[in-house]
């Protein structure tokens, strides 16, 4: 891939988002990007806005609507329609942030061995308030998945390429099916995380995230599958400690982000051997069981002036700017 400009393919897996999907599509419709784009909305027969929403575009999407197996069958649908050099996959509701093309263009010409790009992102809640952002740098190895930061899906582009090599998404680990995608390319060859603001993830109680209880289950046969298959773990795999601090931090995180009260007694079962864990697992175990108790037994002021300064955040984005 040598040329400046790369043709982009953005998959669209959709089911009853239309109040966002409007949105969705102009941040991509919209973006200043001189190569050629191609926009792919895989509908699973919504029954809500979606289908008007979708005829509104007229000819500048391929989309259907028909009922699908849910968020791995749609992608692989829609992939199979796509024709760029490389390849998105946006969720219904979250949106591209202004230039967020033309830097993951620059990104593959700075980082042409690249397998994949992605930058940094904004979550904001229904009123549209910035709840966090996350901006990684570096090289995105199949460690830096497990132990560092996983790249957000909607701010991350991969070289299509890759993607077909490796088959594409899985339906054995589907609620995790992004993070398997990019970990398995990643054995192929390390992606680049790119310091520009790419992309918006959108909040709301009605996402199939946090809340399933497929998590912890679906990461871990994420890393076994890959482990036995010779392409994948001839090039990675964990070391004994290394699996054990994992599993334990996800098994605890992921159980704690669906039930607390579910995660206390994981998290006090693994105190007695608290030094034998990684600082990362330390922190997870220690957040579970001791920290709230603690916010139990000090009082609210003092556990304010423990907490670190917040920083001084930088002039708020503009991330309406998709209705101009």
């Amino acid at each position: 891939m040598n040329q400046e400009f790369p043709s982009v393919s953005v998959v669209i897996p959709s089911w009853n988002q239309g109040r966002f999907i409007g949105r969705t599509l102009d941040s991509i419709l919209k973006q200043d990007y001189p190569g050629a784009v191609q926009v792919i909305v895989s509908d699973g027969g919504s029954t809500d806005e979606t289908v008007e929403v979708l005829k509104s575009y007229g000819d500048r999407l391929t989309w259907w609507s028909a009922r699908d197996k849910g968020f791995v069958d749609a992608v692989t649908k829609g992939v199979a329609q796509a024709t760029g050099e490389i390849l998105a996959v946006q969720s219904s509701d979250d949106y591209y942030l202004p230039g967020a093309f033309r830097a993951m263009a620059a990104a593959f010409q700075k980082y042409p061995a690249a397998s994949f790009i992605s930058g940094g992102e904004y979550s904001i809640d229904l009123q549209g308030n910035v709840l966090s952002s996350s901006n990684p740098a570096g090289e995105i190895t199949p460690h830096t998945i497990l132990f560092k930061t996983i790249p957000p899906q909607h701010a991350t582009f991969v070289k299509r390429r890759y993607f077909e090599e490796t088959g594409g998404m899985r339906l054995e680990v589907d609620m995790c099916a992004d993070i398997d995608q990019w970990y398995r390319v990643a054995h192929l060859a390390p992606g680049h995380y790119t310091p520009e603001m790419l992309a918006v993830y959108q909040l709301h109680p009605d996402q199939r995230t946090v809340t399933s209880d497929k998590w912890y289950p679906n990461l871990v046969k994420m890393v076994e599958l890959c482990e036995a298959e010779p392409r994948y773990g001839d090039k990675f795999r964990l070391r004994d400690d290394e699996r054990r601090n994992l599993y334990t931090y996800w098994e605890i995180n992921w159980t704690g982000k669906r039930d607390m009260a579910a995660a206390r007694p994981l998290a006090f079962a693994k105190l007695p051997g608290l030094l034998s864990y990684s600082p990362r697992t330390r922190r997870m175990i220690l957040g579970a069981s001791i920290n709230p108790m603690l916010k139990k037994l000090v009082p609210t002021g003092l556990m304010q002036t423990m907490r670190p300064a917040a920083p001084t955040t930088a002039a708020k984005p503009d991330l309406d700017w998709w209705q101009a």
